[in-house]
């Protein structure tokens, strides 16, 4: 299983807008040098749901053909049909995961029924990641019942919600991992009994993330405490300059180049790249 820090890599993309996979094989390959080990293709925060079904496809067969340790593959949809498609597809590329979120937007009259459809269709091992950005956030009963269906090997919450992460801790399956979707919620994860982080500022700052996993998997409250209060600040400040180009340019600050956002869209200008560069100096990250 998925366990300790894993990247959700971003999507390179041109000066056209169009996906720079050269790009992307070598940050996958910068991130493995560092030690990352898991990675989670295709992600929201990654900007991959502007791509088609082909692209994303073909942005999983480029890591595929580089990266080294276990890798899983969001295959969200609002079509059931382009679902199961693409975890066919994952599965001949090689991904040993399916991530699975809740339909964008629409709502579902019988969600546990939509989850157990695609399970029994499935050729992977399933994880749930309940995101509360697409609309129709699944409630904790409505997650445990999922995470019962044969095929659920895994839950990623991106719900921010403490109260819903712990009733899910506490009922969920043994048999089922739990993986913070928050890079603000490692510690709290791990106190509850999760494996993982599948992080963004794991792509620029990859030591922080993976010694804060190391720190919980080791029972090492003070420590990883104290990682989570330095990643906290890390993400307000990226977080700070759009959906993910403050994260993109503090890569290239640490050495690993991301490319453009989609359609450049949020872009920042010279002084707020270098507001941002001063920050990260202050933090002493480069």
């Amino acid at each position: 299983m998925i366990e300790g820090g894993v990247s959700e890599p971003y999507v390179p993309f041109d000066k056209n807008g169009a996906v720079d996979y050269g790009r992307l094989k070598g940050a996958i390959n910068w991130l493995q040098e560092r030690g990352v080990r898991g990675f989670m293709v295709n992600g929201i925060g990654a900007e991959a749901l502007v791509l088609s079904i082909e692209e994303r496809k073909k942005v999983l067969e480029s890591v595929l053909s580089v990266a080294k340790g276990e890798l899983s593959v969001l295959v969200t949809s609002n079509s059931l049909d382009s679902t199961l498609e693409l975890i066919r597809h994952a599965k001949d590329a090689g991904a040993s995961y399916a991530v699975i979120t809740q339909p964008l937007v629409y709502p579902l009259k019988k969600p546990v029924e939509y989850f157990k459809e695609i399970a029994s269709k499935s050729q992977l091992p399933l994880i749930l990641y309940n995101e509360k950005r697409l609309g129709n956030i699944l409630t904790p009963a409505q997650v445990i019942s999922i995470l019962k269906i044969d095929g659920f090997v895994g839950y990623k919450d991106s719900t921010k919600d403490i109260g819903h992460l712990q009733e899910v801790a506490d009922e969920m399956p043994e048999t089922s991992t739990l993986l913070a979707g928050s890079d603000s919620l490692i510690y709290t994860t791990y106190s509850l009994g999760g494996k993982g982080i599948v992080s963004l500022i794991i792509n620029v700052f990859p030591d922080l993330v993976i010694r804060l996993a190391k720190s919980m998997e080791k029972s090492d409250y003070k420590s990883g405490l104290e990682l989570q209060k330095k990643v906290n600040k890390v993400r307000t400040i990226l977080k700070s300059y759009g959906f993910s180009a403050g994260y993109r340019h503090a890569a290239k600050l640490a050495g690993i180049d991301f490319g453009h956002t989609f359609e450049r869209s949020e872009e920042p200008s010279e002084q707020e790249m270098h507001d941002l560069e001063q920050k990260l100096k202050r933090e002493n990250l480069i």
